[in-house]
């Protein structure tokens, strides 16, 4: 790709890097990801002295402009909901941008589309019903609990956005989605005592666990970047705890209103 000649037109390099970074940082992407993509990106473009730090809260992008004066950048990092999906893209489009084949403006065209893209999240539901049912089975349940754990994990998928719309936190959504799962196949087991509640439970409670954010602390910390590894532990680890408090909640209540 061509060096960029003018200092406009290097200025202009930095919302392409912005959007890129962006979209990976709210979409589930590693941070050395990020800031891999960053610089690439960059240097593709025929900038120099491209730095880019990110923490899972911020994104920092500074390069040299050609008259020696710096062009640097702060975003606040607002995560949005895990879509690996458009990860994916991002990183197609900086492959193109270092293999030559996109110009500055055609990459933040596509970056932009990639931004705006809206993704169905009609079927989100039904793909974590069968997560669970699949989970159930695994952990010695039988087609009753499968079917069970099915209907418990696309009922809690499907309230999250009803949640959302009324500006609950994602912390709310699993602290409940746990205490229901818990509360609902102990409630049927009573009902139907052949029914294998642990199974229904332990199937139902796996698509809340936090495995992407554990995934990413734990690389992220081999990689040497303690602050990302510490912020993504640590959500990892909260998660975990609120599932378990509301599966405690949830027993207990029960205790409390049925006995045993």
């Amino acid at each position: 790709m061509p060096e960029a000649q003018t200092i406009a037109a290097q200025q202009a390099c930095m919302e392409p890097l912005q959007l890129a970074g962006l979209m990976i940082m709210e979409n589930g992407g590693e941070i050395y990801r990020v800031e891999e993509t960053v610089t690439r990106m960059g240097t593709a473009f025929g900038l120099s002295e491209i730095e880019s730090f990110a923490v899972p809260s911020g994104l920092f992008i500074s390069y040299r402009l050609s008259d020696g004066s710096t062009a640097s950048s702060v975003k606040r990092v607002r995560r949005g909901s895990t879509n690996l999906t458009r990860v994916d893209e991002v990183n197609s489009v900086s492959r193109e941008i270092e293999a030559g084949t996109l110009t500055m403006a055609q990459a933040c065209e596509r970056l932009r589309q990639i931004r705006d893209q809206r993704f169905p999240t009609a079927l989100l539901p039904l793909a974590a019903g069968l997560c669970a049912g699949g989970f159930s089975l695994m952990f010695g349940g039988g087609l009753p609990e499968a079917l069970a754990a099915f209907l418990l994990g696309t009922l809690v998928q499907a309230v999250t956005p009803l949640m959302a719309r009324f500006h609950m936190h994602d912390m709310a959504t699993i602290l409940l989605g746990s205490m229901l799962t818990t509360l609902l196949p102990m409630i049927a087991q009573k009902l139907w005592p052949a029914l294998l509640a642990e199974a229904v439970i332990a199937g139902a409670l796996m698509p809340l666990l936090p495995g992407l954010a554990m995934t990413n602390a734990v690389q992220d910390t081999l990689r040497g970047d303690m602050v990302a590894g510490t912020s993504h532990g640590l959500q990892a680890i909260l998660t975990a705890g609120l599932i378990a408090g509301g599966a405690l909640v949830s027993a207990a209540l029960f205790r409390a209103l049925f006995g045993g």
